[in-house]
Parts: C-alpha cells; structure tokens; sequence
C-alpha cells in the first residue's frame, strides 16, 4: 500500500506542478497583473494549499470513476501505448466523443496523447488510480461473498 500511495502522491503532484508552472508563466506576461507573484506566495497559505490538494484529487477520483473512462484507464494501464484507433474500437465510441473524453483525462492527469502518433499513453497517475479501484474492488468482493448469508 505505500508504494500504492506514493504511486498517487507522485502522479497529484505532477499534475499540481504542471498547472502551477503553465500559471506561473502565464502571471509573468506583461499583461498579466491580477495574480502576478501567486506562486511565490503559496508556501505560506496552507489553506490554500489543503484546497488545491482536495480539488485536483477529488477531479482526478471523479473523472476516473465515470465506467467509460475507467476503461480507457485500465486499457492505458495494461500497454506503454494505445493507439487512438484501438482505443475508439474497444470502446465504441467515435472520433470526437473519444477525444473530449481523452481530454478529460489529460485535464485531470490521469492521461498523456502523444502528439506525433496521436497514439494515447498512461501518466504517473492512471497506474495508482487502477490499482486503487482493483484494491477496493476485490475488498468488497470478499465482503460480499463472506457476508451475503448474513442477509439471506
């Protein structure tokens, strides 16, 4: 489980520090006056560090969770590399569908599209994310099957 852990902490963290750095840049522009300085000043705001912390996890769980999405995740997770193509057949969906809902993944973190090849791969957070769900999953499955007599 700790492994599992840092698997999640890892991929949040890549995510919070991709976001951060593209804000980052954007608060550097000349235009940009509002939330120049932003970054620097967030070491010292715990609160707003405890809030950025339980938003990119709980869009990261609620993307994830969504049972189509789940299945590109899992998909993502058992190859290096999905084409777009295999991905459209397995899941049935067409063109666009697929890519708004690849989108959603790469917004949360949860997928990377490999520009040149369109090919689609998994980022530091899809593994834990599966895994995750696979602990749960097999944890219920055992309290079903030793308590279902209990309702019976």
């Amino acid at each position: 489980m700790d492994t599992l852990y840092r698997t999640l902490i890892e991929g949040l963290w890549a995510r919070f520090r991709s976001l951060a750095l593209a804000l980052h840049r954007q608060d550097r522009l000349e235009t940009a006056r509002d939330f120049a300085g932003w970054l620097e000043t967030l070491p010292g705001d715990e609160a707003q560090i405890a809030d950025i912390a339980l938003s990119l996890t709980l869009r990261a769980l609620h993307v994830a969770t969504e049972p189509v999405n789940f299945r590109i995740l899992q998909l993502l997770h058992q190859e290096t590399s999905v084409p777009f193509s295999a991905l459209m057949a397995d899941t049935g969906l067409s063109r666009i569908p697929l890519h708004e809902r690849i989108n959603v993944l790469m917004q949360a973190g949860l997928a990377v599209q490999e520009l040149e090849s369109d090919d689609v791969r998994a980022s530091q957070l899809t593994g834990g994310v599966v895994e995750l769900a696979g602990i749960l999953q097999e944890g219920l499955r055992k309290a079903i099957a030793e308590r279902l007599p209990e309702i019976l």
